[in-house]
C-alpha cells in the first residue's frame, strides 16, 4: 500500500509525479499496529539478551558466540527497519507530524535499547589478544572475523558502560536534537521568485535547480534568494553548528581520539596520514578546476562569470527527458554492461521502490535507503528532466546495486564501509555518461555533456574537499573558542577561493553557502567519503576499460563484501593500493583526460 503524498506539479514533474515509492514491505502505513508490536518486541528482546548474555561473552564457545550474534541482530534488524519506514515517509513530507512524532518515538526507544545492548560490544572489544586469535580460527565465526578483529583494535576509544549510556541518552535531547532542528528548519524554507513573469512559490531543490537556466540573471537571482534565508538564520545555523562540533570535540576527547577527523577515519578503518594524502592529493589538483572554468567563461562569453554560473548549460536549448526516457536510458546502458547490474535495478523499478516527484514539503536531494540484507532498498530522487537528473537516477541506483550484491553478508556485515559505498553508484553514472556520449554525434551536445561530467566530478570530488577542509578548520578552531558568523563565513570563503582561484568572481552571498551544508551539521567528516568513492572508482573505470569484462568480477568482489574485511583489503582485490599516492594522483590524470576532450 502506497503512502499518502502530498502534491506534485505534473508540468514540472516530466512524468515522474506518478512515480511513488510502495513501502508495505516495511509497514502498511502510519497507524499500522505491527509498528509498536515490533517497538515493543525489540524492548523485550533486548532486556532478554541483556539478562542472558551480559558478563558472559568470555566464556562463549563459537558456536555460542556465533547465536548471541543472531540474537543481537534480530533486535538490530528491527529497529533499523522501524527506522526506515519512518525516515522514508517524513522525507516526502516533512510537514507531516505524526511521522514526525514517529522519528522521535523511534529514535527515544532505540536509545534505550541501545543502552541494553551496549555490553555487547564492550565485552567484544576487551577480549584479550588470544582469545581473539582462537575466536578467528573458529568455523562458526568465519563470517564475524573481520568485525571481531575491529572491535579489538578499536576497544582504547570505549568509555565505560554507565558513560556509554549517559552519552546515549543525552544525545537524544543533545547533540541529535540540534541536527533535527536544522534539518526541519532547513527543510521548511520556502522561497518567492519571479520566473517569466510570474511570482512561484519554491523550495530549496528548485530554487537551486535554476542554476542550470540558461539565463545568468535567473541563475544569480535564484543564488541571491536562496542564500538569503539562510542569512536571515544565521545566528541560529553559528549557534548549532557551533554546539555540535563542540559537542563532537567534547566526546573526542574523552574517548581518546587524535583529532576529530580521526573519530571518523577510525569508523571507516582508514589511517590518518591516508585521508590527508586524499586532501593534499586533491588540493594539488585544484588548477583542473580553475583551467576548466576559464575555458567555460570564454565558451559562454561570461567576462564576469561567477559561482552562480558554474552549473550554468553551454547549450542554448536546455535538453530534459521524460521519466520513461531516463529509465530506459539507465536500463540500456545497464543491460550493455552486465546482466546482474540489469537484474538489481530493474527490480528497484518493478517493485515501485522509487519516489520520484518534487512536492512542496519533500525533502530536497537525493538518497538511496536501506536497512538490512532482507529488504530491497529505496531511492528518493527530486526529478525535473535534466541530464543531472538522469545522472542522479543512475547514481542512486547503483547506491542500491551495491545494497543487492551486498545481501548475501549478515547484516553486521551488510552496510558497505563508507569510503567504499559510492563504489557502485559513481560506477553507474560512469557506465551511463559513456552510453549518452557514444550516442551523441552533435559535438555542441558532446561537449555539454562532457562539461556535465566534468561538474559532477568537481562537484563529487573537489567541492567535497573544500566542504572537509572547511570542518578541519572549523573544528579545530571550536575546540579553542566558539566562532562567528563573520569568522565561519571567512574560513568558508578562504578555501573556497582556494579551489576556484582567478576562473570565477565571488559574490558576497556565497559566504553563508557553509550553512546550507546538510552533512557538516549532521554527519560530521562524511563529506570525505564522496572524493574517495569518486577517485576510487575513476581507477576503477580506467581498469575496466584496459580490461573488459574480466574487471567485473573484481567489481562485484568488492561490491559483493559490504563490510566484511577493510576497505584497504577490500579494494586489494582488484588489485589496487589505496595507500599509495601514485594511486591518487593516477585517479586525478583521468580528469585530465577528460578535460583535454572539452
Amino acid at each position: 500500500m502506497s503512502q499518502t503524498q502530498s502534491k506534485t506539479d505534473p508540468s514540472t514533474s516530466y512524468g515522474s509525479d506518478q512515480i511513488l515509492w510502495d513501502l508495505s514491505d516495511l509497514y502498511n502505513d502510519l497507524s499500522d499496529p505491527a509498528i509498536e508490536d515490533t517497538m515493543s518486541t525489540a524492548q523485550l528482546q533486548a532486556k532478554a539478551f541483556q539478562k542472558r548474555y551480559k558478563g558472559q561473552l568470555a566464556q562463549l564457545s563459537g558456536p555460542e558466540l556465533a547465536d548471541c550474534f543472531n540474537d543481537y541482530e534480530t533486535i538490530r534488524q528491527a529497529m533499523s527497519r522501524l527506522g526506515q519506514y519512518a525516515h522514508l515517509v517524513f522525507a516526502t513530507d516533512t510537514s507531516n507530524q505524526v511521522a514526525k512524532q514517529l522519528v522521535a518515538k523511534i529514535d527515544e526507544s532505540d536509545s534505550y535499547i541501545q543502552n541494553d545492548l551496549l555490553f555487547f560490544h564492550l565485552e567484544l572489544s576487551a577480549f584479550s589478544s588470544d582469545r581473539l586469535k582462537t575466536l578467528q580460527q573458529d568455523p562458526a565465526l568465519s563470517d564475524l572475523t573481520y568485525y571481531l578483529t575491529h572491535a579489538h583494535q578499536t576497544a582504547q576509544y570505549n568509555l565505560s558502560e554507565a558513560e556509554e549510556k549517559v552519552i546515549n541518552l543525552k544525545d537524544l535531547t543533545g547533540s541529535q536534537a540540534l541536527c533535527k532542528l536544522y534539518e526541519e528548519l532547513t527543510a521548511s524554507y520556502e522561497f518567492d521568485f519571479e520566473l517569466d513573469g510570474k511570482v512561484q512559490k519554491m523550495n530549496g531543490s528548485q530554487l537551486r535547480a535554476l542554476r542550470q537556466d540558461l539565463r545568468p540573471d535567473v541563475r544569480r537571482r535564484a543564488m541571491r534568494t536562496f542564500l538569503a534565508r539562510y542569512e536571515q538564520d544565521t545566528l541560529i545555523h553559528t549557534h548549532l553548528f557551533n554546539h555540535i562540533v563542540k559537542d563532537y570535540g567534547i566526546e573526542r576527547e574523552l574517548r581518546g581520539y587524535d583529532s576529530a577527523i580521526s573519530i571518523r577515519n577510525t569508523q571507516n578503518d582508514l589511517p590518518d596520514d591516508l585521508i590527508q594524502l586524499l586532501h593534499d592529493v586533491t588540493k594539488e589538483s585544484y588548477p583542473l578546476v580553475q583551467n576548466y572554468y576559464q575555458k567555460k567563461s570564454s565558451i559562454l562569453g561570461l567576462s564576469d562569470m561567477s559561482l552562480a554560473d558554474i552549473y550554468a548549460p553551454i547549450q542554448q536549448s536546455e535538453v530534459r527527458f521524460s521519466w520513461e526516457e531516463a529509465k530506459d536510458i539507465v536500463l540500456s546502458g545497464l543491460s550493455r554492461f552486465d546482466d546482474e547490474f540489469y537484474e538489481k535495478a530493474k527490480l528497484i523499478f518493478d517493485q515501485n521502490r522509487i519516489h520520484a516527484p518534487i512536492m512542496s514539503k519533500k525533502r530536497g536531494g537525493a538518497f538511496c535507503s536501506c536497512s538490512s540484507p532482507d529488504i530491497a532498498p529505496y531511492v528518493m530522487l527530486n526529478y525535473q528532466g535534466r541530464t543531472r537528473d538522469v545522472a542522479t537516477l543512475a547514481h542512486e541506483l547503483g547506491h542500491g546495486i551495491h545494497d543487492l550484491f551486498a545481501c548475501k553478508q549478515r547484516y553486521v556485515n551488510y552496510h558497505p564501509i563508507l569510503p567504499l559505498a559510492e563504489t557502485a553508484s559513481v560506477f553507474t553514472e560512469m557506465i551511463i555518461t559513456d552510453l549518452l556520449l557514444s550516442e551523441i554525434k552533435d559535438p555542441a551536445a558532446r561537449q555539454a555533456l562532457i562539461a556535465d561530467k566534468l561538474e559532477d566530478i568537481f562537484a563529487t570530488s573537489h567541492r567535497q574537499n573544500v566542504f572537509s577542509s572547511f570542518e578541519l578548520a572549523t573544528h579545530s578552531q571550536i575546540d579553542s573558542a566558539l566562532q562567528s558568523p563573520d569568522q565561519l563565513c571567512d574560513q568558508y570563503m578562504r578555501l573556497v577561493k582556494e579551489m576556484f582561484g582567478d576562473s570565477v568572481q565571488y559574490p558576497d552571498e556565497f559566504k553563508w553557502e557553509w550553512s546550507a551544508i546538510p552533512h557538516i551539521f549532521e554527519w560530521p567528516f562524511y563529506v570525505y567519503a564522496y572524493n574517495f568513492g569518486n577517485l576510487l572508482v575513476m581507477a576503477l573505470y580506467q581498469q575496466y576499460k584496459q580490461q573488459g569484462p574480466d574487471m567485473i568480477v573484481s567489481l562485484k568482489e568488492i561490491l559483493s563484501a559490504g563490510s566484511a574485511a577493510s576497505p584497504i583489503e577490500i579494494t586489494q582485490k582488484a588489485g589496487i593500493d589505496i595507500t599509495k599516492r601514485d594511486f591518487w594522483v593516477q585517479s586525478l590524470g583521468a580528469i585530465e583526460r577528460l578535460l583535454a576532450q572539452f
